[in-house]
Formats: C-alpha cells, sequence, structure tokens
C-alpha cells in the first residue's frame, strides 16, 4: 500500500473525495512500529477525507451499495456468533465520536484547556475499532488545535514483546514527556488484562508502572469487563480510569463511565420486572451497517426514526438506533449496567442464570482463591434440563484438573449462590478462548465444553 506522507492537519477534502478514493489496505499489522506507522498514515487519510481504510475479514468490494457510499473505514466484528462481519463506518460517525469524547473531557475537567484532545499514546492494534480510535483522535487532535502531525510518540512504539510492567514504563515514560513537551494531556487505552497486569503485580517493576500511570489525565479501559476489585485499586490510588462501553457498530466507546456521551442515547427494549431488557444505543456515531462477503448488505439491527436530537455538532439530525446483543438495565438517573449478552443467558429448567453471576461468584469464593486463575461459563445443550450450566476454568500450576469440577461445586455449595446456578461440570483449560483484542469468545468456550472430556465428573 502507497500512502502519502504528508501531516494530518485540516484538509478541504470531504465525504465526496473519500466516495471515489481507492482503498487503503495495509498489509498485515505485525506490532511492529513501521507497520504501525502504515496503519497510522491510513487512518490518518480518513481523517482528512482522502482516503477510506479497508481492515475487513474479506477482500474489499470493488464497489460499495449505493446507501453504503460514505464509507471511510472498514473494521471487523465477530459480533455475539463468534462469525466475523464487516462494519462500515463513516467519517461522520468516526468524528462525532471522537467529538463526543472531547466533549466530555473539555466539560469534566479532564483536559479542558485543549478542549478535550490530547496526546495518545497507541498500546492497542489498530485493526480494531478501539486501537483505531486511539490513532484517529490523534489525528483529531492535531486538525482541532493545529499541529503539524498527529499527537501520537515520535517514533512510534514497537509492540511486539510481552506486555508487562517494565514494557509499560520502557513506552509510557517518552510519550508522557512528548506530551507535556507540547502542552497537551495525555491518554491512552488499555483492555482489561493489560490493566490487571500492571495493578496486580507484587514487583518494583509493577510499583513504578502504576506511579506512570497515574500521570495521564485519562485512561480509557474497555473491549471486555474489568473486574470490580481491578478499578477499585485503579481508583483507590488515583488513576484516571475511565470505563467505556461500545462496539464497533457504535463507532467505539458510547458510554463512558456507565454514563452516554454526549448525543447518545440508551434504552432497554421490552424490560422484564427486574429492568433488564436488550440494550438499544441511538447516537450519530452509529455505522451504516455490515458489508457481507458476497457483496451485499445487512442493516438488520439498525434502524431510523422520525425523532431528532441534537448532535455534538450542535445541529439536527434524524437519530438511527443499533439494537445490541447485550442485556442491559438503566437506572433512573441514566446509568448503564451491562448484564451480558442477551445470547447468552443459559436457560436451565425454565430458570434463567446469567453466566457472568458464576463467574463472578467464582471469582469471589475465598475457597477457589489462587486456585482457579479465571472462569467462563456456558450454557450446554441437556435432553433433561433444556441447557445445563458448565464452566472452563484455568488453575494455578500444581492444582489437579481431574478435581476441578469438585472444587468449583464445593466452593460455590458453601456460597448464596443458588443450587441451579452451580456449574455441573466444569472443564480445566490451559487458557480461556479469546476474540479480537480480549473479549471472551463463548461460542467456542460452548463448543469446548460439548466436547471436552469431564473432568473429575
Amino acid at each position: 500500500m502507497t500512502l502519502p506522507p504528508g501531516p494530518s492537519g485540516p484538509s478541504g477534502a470531504g465525504a465526496s473525495a473519500a466516495r471515489t478514493a481507492p482503498w487503503l489496505i495495509p498489509p498485515t499489522y505485525d506490532a511492529s512500529a513501521a507497520s504501525l506507522t502504515t496503519h497510522v498514515r491510513a487512518i490518518g487519510e480518513v481523517m482528512t477525507g482522502t482516503g477510506r481504510l479497508w481492515l475487513g475479514p474479506f477482500p474489499a468490494p470493488a464497489a460499495l451499495p449505493s446507501d453504503f457510499e460514505d464509507t471511510a473505514l472498514v473494521v471487523p466484528t465477530s459480533g455475539s456468533t463468534g462469525t466475523a462481519k464487516a462494519v462500515a463506518l463513516s467519517r461522520a460517525a468516526l468524528r462525532a465520536s471522537q467529538e463526543a469524547t472531547a466533549a466530555l473531557f473539555a466539560a469534566d475537567g479532564t483536559a479542558t484547556g485543549t478542549r478535550g484532545h490530547g496526546f495518545w499514546l497507541p498500546l492497542l492494534p489498530p485493526t480494531h475499532i478501539a486501537g483505531v480510535q486511539v490513532i484517529a483522535r490523534a489525528h483529531r487532535t492535531a486538525q482541532v488545535l493545529g499541529l503539524d502531525s498527529p499527537a501520537l510518540p515520535d517514533p512510534l512504539p514497537d509492540l511486539r514483546g510481552h506486555f508487562d510492567a517494565d514494557a509499560f514504563v520502557a513506552l509510557a515514560e517518552p510519550a508522557l514527556a512528548q506530551a507535556e513537551q507540547r502542552g497537551l494531556p495525555a491518554f491512552t487505552s488499555l483492555v482489561p488484562t493489560q490493566l490487571t497486569r500492571i495493578l496486580t503485580g507484587a514487583t518494583g517493576a509493577d510499583a513504578r508502572a502504576r506511579s506512570v500511570l497515574k500521570r495521564f489525565a485519562g485512561v480509557l479501559v474497555g473491549g471486555a469487563a474489568t473486574g470490580p476489585e481491578v478499578l477499585a485499586a485503579a481508583r483507590a490510588q488515583r488513576i484516571a480510569i475511565r470505563t467505556t462501553y461500545g462496539s464497533s457498530e457504535t463507532a467505539g466507546g458510547c458510554v463512558y463511565d456507565r454514563f452516554p456521551l454526549p448525543g447518545v442515547r440508551l434504552h432497554a427494549q421490552s424490560p422484564d420486572a427486574e429492568g433488564a431488557g436488550r440494550l438499544v444505543v441511538s447516537s450519530p456515531t452509529l455505522a451504516l451497517g455490515y458489508l457481507t462477503a458476497d457483496g451485499g448488505i445487512d442493516t438488520s439491527p439498525f434502524s431510523q426514526t422520525s425523532q431528532t436530537s441534537e448532535t455534538v455538532q450542535g445541529s439536527e439530525a434524524i437519530m438511527r438506533s443499533f439494537t445490541t446483543s447485550d442485556l442491559a438495565q438503566i437506572a433512573e438517573d441514566g446509568a448503564l449496567t451491562v448484564l451480558g449478552r442477551a445470547d447468552d443467558v443459559i436457560n436451565t429448567g425454565g430458570r434463567k442464570v446469567l453466566p457472568q453471576d458464576v463467574e463472578r461468584a467464582i471469582d469471589r469464593s475465598l475457597m477457589l482463591r489462587d486456585l482457579v486463575l479465571s472462569s467462563l461459563v456456558v450454557g450446554v445443550e441437556d435432553p433433561e434440563w433444556g441447557q445445563r450450566v458448565e464452566a472452563l476454568v484455568t488453575l494455578a500450576e500444581g492444582s489437579d484438573p481431574e478435581e476441578a469440577t469438585a472444587l468449583v461445586r464445593s466452593a460455590l455449595r458453601t456460597s448464596d449462590v443458588p443450587a441451579h446456578m452451580i456449574p455441573k461440570r466444569v472443564h480445566a483449560v490451559e487458557q480461556l478462548p479469546r476474540l479480537g483484542i480480549g473479549k471472551l469468545d463463548r461460542a467456542t468456550a460452548r463448543r469446548l465444553a460439548e466436547g471436552q472430556r469431564p473432568t473429575g465428573d
């Protein structure tokens, strides 16, 4: 892929130029600085409206359907099924997301002096929406503040090594120095696994990493649920953690610290007696829909209403909605609680079980502490119960996999977990299956549970 080396400052090019621009298709990302540089340039072209970037899971189409001509970025998503799809996002949706984040940071004092914009340290792969938006926000900082280059580290980091405290400090300290030199607040984004490694380590290097992390004006954490103990530890140490909820379909995080960003509305569809329903997001940040491998489109989870709402730019626009796969509750003050994937709810003997509830019980169990390192609960088809609750676990070194079922079941029987929520079988695995940048892969976990010989049953 050939990309011009020029800066990503303001440009008069708009959506019409992007419509006729060829696809920018970077070589496969390998986490090297050179590979990251290629992606940074491509994302810069998206931000100036002079190019469109294809990161989809199948070859780019020669032409776009008429309703998708404004596509500027295509990213993969696995959704709740584990089957990769191509999400088509317009430049306007990406810009709306960036401006909503900036509006929040400007309003709450995080970055008032720079209108909510700042210097970004990229630590996530630029092949999924979270990593793309880190880089895109840095380009947007340059556009808004009139900088001659994106607000990113120079040189860009090499991310090929193992992520640990030493690696983080080596990348973060130079970035913080450059941010200070340019008079910008520093931001970064982590997945929960990265944050947990920094916060739970007991070495001197871990303590230093936590001290460095405290110097960031904001640390976004998303991509998967973050344990409450980890968040509490971060906040107790005055690390500026901002939890995010969002997806490729919403151009990244659209809910920060459980509250929707400016311009975003949330709705629980057909809530039950406890207020839990499928989450619907209305926002100017929504994708156009999905592109399919056969050249078609899919807009089934998206809808458009005649209701108008002020966008983050201050002009009125028809609000579009996206029906997510998540089961959620919305409090009277607007705070969002995501309970889990609606499709992941286990129906066993006529009773509903949220797998996250069982996982939290395992995590909280004193009997299992230092024995079970992580868990993933799924429903497996059962002729008698409809579905039975099963769990995949990773065990501490020296633990006997054959005792996994008895160990977990005994521990949960001594807790307040109802009997129908206790896993019937527990499978010890070397690592839990994951998708993308860290999301747990429940579809693969379900297949593993169905195919594995029960351990200690």
